[in-house]
């Protein structure tokens, strides 16, 4: 009988966290599997967007290929407008639509950045409770996503907004939603699981990103949201959500003894200490924002979203409609209809056409694009020395870039996408990315060539993607008790793909963890 595999992707869990807690004797589940299998380190794309992520995972190619960014608001290649890219707009299909073409029996649950296709040999449900969905709820069959909802209920969290707690029962509520959450979407998986033997079943827990996003602060009391009196009681919700989980893998496993488990992480989780509130003032005193006449011109109109407010209309809009008329507005509209409405009112006011280079939305990391001549539909940038020289200039800049409070440096790497990515659809992905350090707040920051610039960062979500996801894989002629040398996220597709006694594409980017089997598998 070929492999059985079951793959379980953990949103957002933070191999760190894993690590300290599994030694401390909190995730005796994970202790167990660790002992029996191997464990490593996956370098993400976490550095482009969290939204590249996933998207790397189940298709085993680069972020230049996919052509997933921050597909909450990304870039149209060829415009200046931001819109979202919806999961099958993707430019590279996910590894189970290959295995679809055989004989292989799949059923896929709730991965994110996902669609279901209608030819697949199995079922797949889309969106039943990701952390934010990229795609409409639906599943294949059409009718299977309503039973699993009659049968089950819908997940507390399934059309959440992201609304943060104001007060301790707030917190203690949304822990309570996510716990129960995560309960349900064991039963829901054993459920579907029990079906039929599937050569690959995979299912995905949204409930750690959720929970690493909002709870990160309660626990770390060097945050500067830490509040000691909401933490008395909340401090441990986070260690709670993963204890679940622990819990949940744990009746995962007994599903299926015998067959190969690879459970993994797309990326970690860390405090959210982003510069990027400050990337567009960088760029204007760099000398790459609006020539005079137009930014004379911005300052008589600054009524328009974009103008007022740059890629934080987002937040403002939220802050002045409130969280809860925006969620009841929403439930008027068809899903992609206010998702084209919403981007395109938060967007006008845009001044991208006449910068040599601009930012663009992204969710920690610094994101900038380039004015490219024959790219953009106003580029003035010529392609070759022109827009290297430019590129080499603001990685200098940001580069030497310090925190004014400490002296430290800001940023720990930029660099240019194509660089690091190669790929034909490079284009859809900001030019040059800049991850900041991470380890302390950035309220202003200094160079000798920008000055001194402060400004507020509006996020209200107290974690952030870190760049490391990981892997622990178990099963026969799997390797017992080893920590492997890091790995890849693209490296998850072709090893499935090589397990399952199928080659895969030429064009894959990730190679195949072989190191994680033993020498007579």
């Amino acid at each position: 009988m070929n492999e059985q595999i079951i793959l379980i992707g953990l949103d957002g869990c933070e191999p760190i966290l894993i690590e300290k807690w599994v030694k401390k004797g909190h995730l005796p589940t994970l202790a167990s599997l660790m002992k029996k299998g191997i464990w490593r380190r996956l370098l993400s794309d976490a550095a482009i967007s969290s939204g590249s992520t996933w998207p790397s995972v189940f298709t085993g190619a680069s972020p230049a290929k996919h052509g997933a960014g921050f597909t909450h608001r990304q870039i149209k290649p060829g415009t200046y407008k931001i819109r979202k890219f919806y999961a099958d707009e993707f430019l590279r299909d996910p590894f189970w639509h290959e295995l679809s073409q055989t004989e292989k029996r799949i059923a896929i649950f709730d991965f994110p950045k996902t669609y279901p296709f209608k030819d697949i040999r199995g079922l797949q449900i889309t969106g039943w409770a990701t952390e934010s969905h990229n795609h409409e709820p639906s599943s294949f069959p059409s009718e299977l996503l309503g039973e699993i909802n009659q049968r089950f209920g819908r997940h507390p969290l399934h059309d959440w907004y992201h609304e943060r707690p104001k007060s301790v029962s707030d917190w203690l509520y949304l822990e309570k939603q996510i716990i129960e959450g995560a309960q349900k979407r064991v039963e829901v998986a054993k459920w579907l699981f029990e079906k039929e033997r599937w050569d690959i079943f995979a299912v995905c827990f949204a409930e750690l990103h959720w929970s690493g996003h909002f709870f990160w602060h309660l626990m770390d009391p060097t945050h500067p949201e830490h509040d000691p009196k909401i933490a008395a009681s909340t401090q441990n919700l986070l260690l709670e959500v993963y204890k679940e989980v622990d819990r949940s893998l744990e009746k995962l496993v007994s599903l299926a003894p015998d067959a190969i488990f690879m459970i993994m992480s797309n990326a970690g989780m860390g405090p959210n200490y982003s510069g990027i509130h400050l990337v567009p003032e960088i760029l204007d005193r760099l000398g790459l924002g609006l020539p005079k006449a137009a930014a004379n011109n911005k300052k008589r109109v600054t009524f328009l979203p974009y103008q007022k407010w740059g890629n934080y209309a987002f937040k403002k809009i939220e802050s002045i409609l409130s969280i809860r008329f925006i969620r009841s507005a929403k439930r008027l509209f068809p899903y992609r209809l206010w998702n084209a409405l919403t981007r395109r009112f938060l967007d006008l006011g845009n001044d991208r056409k006449d910068r040599r280079a601009f930012p663009v939305p992204n969710d920690f990391s610094g994101a900038i694009r380039i004015n490219l001549k024959g790219r953009e539909p106003n580029g003035f940038v010529e392609p070759g020395e022109e827009y290297d020289q430019l590129c080499n200039e603001i990685i200098r800049e940001f580069q030497v870039l310090e925190i004014p409070e400490t002296g430290e440096k800001a940023v720990k790497d930029v660099f240019k996408i194509r660089d690091r990515y190669p790929g034909e659809n490079a284009d859809y992905l900001p030019d040059i990315v800049v991850m900041w350090r991470g380890d302390s707040p950035i309220h202003s920051l200094r160079s000798p060539r920008i000055g001194t610039i402060s400004g507020e960062f509006l996020d209200e979500r107290t974690g952030a993607h870190r760049p490391y996801g990981f892997l622990l894989a178990v099963g026969p002629n799997i390797k017992s008790g080893e920590t492997l040398k890091d790995g890849n996220i693209m490296d998850i597709a072709p090893t499935i793909l090589r397990l399952l006694r199928e080659s895969g594409s030429a064009d894959l980017d990730g190679k195949v963890l072989t190191d994680m089997f033993k020498n007579d598998a």
